[in-house]
């Protein structure tokens, strides 16, 4: 039997309640089964178009035509030749991907996937802490490499935790107070022309890090001084690393699983210093957390997420919070620097927002609670469009929990997809004006467009149980920071748009200066 879906399906897996859920999407006939006959007279899997595995080891040999090119732009040279649906032979130890760029057929994986999502993580990073250092990594190898009930266990306990918005919500006043810090430090850090340095980005990936340490360890590491703990930069350095190493030896052929290449090599040692480095931050966290007065909580700041899952399970605890350092920050500065940007580049946007904002608050110095947070579309939907237009990571990856047919062909069980949601954004199809960055697509009282009719095109932090587990956390401080930025100052951008490269995430390269006028 070849289930496309039971009514039932979402009743049974209750992990959905803390899940990321979109709108239904318009596909009339999802529920019906996918039979036996249908499975026979689709077309056979080998028979799905794409490069050969000589094409692809040559294309990225020296010389070859995918030399140096990023992810996103090997699929839209392969979308435009292959079509909708097309197939990576894998290679070198590796599974075959299969490439989708239909949101119903994203629907279709999801909704298929079963109680237990499957996902291929980062193969070299499963090796670093199931092999390489599994000493350090007894009980768990972490939410992005588990699978099964592995990694229902764990999921499970840190979803109450992590992914709740009532508890999520209580970290505010927190991140309220990192961000007006580092706003602070921007503010001093300005040149003559009321430019911030060159290296805004760098600055940000330390407000990141500040940020998510306070919420998981409700220790401030002091990253905002003038002269931050020297491990600091480099951890910077080493997560740099670390994503292009990945991009390197798992989204490119790499032959590291048959010989242990030199920048396999480099991977261990960054991962090594980075465990190590982080690790000392946990430690004392771990520390502090043994030293507590139980009676010193305040009734308006949440328990550290550490101290949470210590309760639970001290190994999840550590992991967790590791896990949420290493995974936390470049991706949450990302998305706050591109966000900045856009509402930089266009000023009629930003006065839109900074009017929403200063009706709730006409004190720019008001502090952020959760429930003064609570109702601004404006500046989300200000967030979901920057994200759509310079999205962290461009589509998902999903292995079949079954036999499914897609597009007329058979995608056997345990069949790696990747859903290529980056396309859908730039397709005026999809998104009209795709190039522009229009926030009003995003509310509710907008007219209804043709990219709203399936939630499925959008999907910037995953979607059902196996989404983002860090989601409500990076929302949170990416609003933050907006908010203090807006109601403090007018943004201006007077350079050319920032480049952006992608490793294993799209980052921001190169001399990046805002402007910051007082308001």
């Amino acid at each position: 039997m070849f289930l496309a879906r039971k009514n039932s399906y979402l009743l049974i897996n209750p992990l959905r309640s803390f899940s990321v859920q979109p709108k239904a999407a318009v596909i009339s006939n999802f529920d019906e089964e996918i039979s036996e006959e249908s499975w026979k007279n689709a077309k056979p899997y080998d028979s799905i178009p794409g490069p050969s595995k000589f094409g692809v080891i040559s294309s990225f040999m020296p010389g070859g035509r995918f030399r140096g090119f990023s992810f996103p732009e090997i699929q839209t040279v392969l979308r435009k030749e292959h079509g909708i649906i097309y197939k990576i032979p894998g290679l070198f130890g590796r599974r075959d991907l299969v490439l989708l760029n239909d949101p119903k057929d994203f629907e279709v994986v999801f909704r298929t996937e079963g109680n237990f999502p499957m996902r291929r993580g980062f193969d070299t990073i499963e090796y670093f802490r199931k092999v390489h250092r599994k000493d350090k990594y007894k009980v768990t190898a972490g939410l992005l490499n588990e699978h099964g009930e592995a990694w229902w266990d764990l999921r499970h306990k840190v979803n109450p935790v992590m992914m709740k918005p009532q508890i999520t919500k209580g970290y505010t006043a927190a991140v309220d107070e990192v961000s007006t810090d580092f706003v602070k430090k921007l503010h001093n850090l300005r040149d003559s022309n009321q430019e911030t340095p060159g290296n805004l980005f760098y600055q940000m990936n330390i407000w990141a890090l500040e940020s998510i340490a306070y919420i998981t360890m409700n220790m401030r590491l002091g990253l905002l001084v003038d002269k931050p703990d020297a491990s600091v930069e480099k951890i910077m350095e080493n997560l740099k690393s670390l994503f292009d190493y990945i991009n390197q030896l798992d989204f490119q052929p790499s032959i590291w699983k048959l010989v242990k290449t030199p920048v396999f090599r480099k991977q261990m040692q960054v991962m090594d210093e980075l465990h190590d480095t982080i690790s000392k931050f946990i430690d004392q966290g771990v520390k502090n957390l043994k030293d507590r007065n139980p009676n010193s909580q305040t009734s308006d700041r949440e328990m550290a997420v550490l101290e949470k899952l210590y309760d639970i399970d001290k190994d999840v605890a550590l992991i967790m919070v590791l896990d949420s350092l290493q995974a936390g920050v470049d991706t949450t500065s990302v998305t706050a620097f591109t966000t900045l940007y856009h509402l930089a580049a266009n000023p009629d946007k930003q006065k839109i927002l900074r009017a929403e904002l200063k009706k709730t608050f006409p004190d720019k110095n008001t502090p952020l609670t959760k429930e003064n947070m609570a109702n601004m579309p404006y500046l989300r939907a200000c967030v979901k469009e920057s994200m759509r237009l310079i999205p962290v990571i461009p589509g998902n990856l999903r292995t079949t929990g079954q036999n499914i047919v897609i597009k007329g062909y058979q995608i056997p069980k345990l069949t790696d997809i990747v859903m290529y949601n980056y396309g859908l954004h730039l397709d005026d199809s999809y998104f009209p004006d795709h190039k522009a960055f229009i926030p009003e697509r995003w509310l509710r009282s907008a007219t209804e467009k043709p990219e709203l009719t399936n939630s499925f095109t959008y999907l910037p932090f995953g979607f059902g149980s196996r989404a983002c587990i860090g989601k409500r956390f990076a929302e949170l401080e990416v609003e933050s920071l907006i908010v203090r930025m807006i109601l403090n100052y007018e943004l201006e951008w007077n350079h050319p748009p920032p480049k952006m490269e992608f490793t294993s995430i799209n980052m921001p390269i190169g001399d990046l200066k805002l402007k910051m006028k007082d308001l």
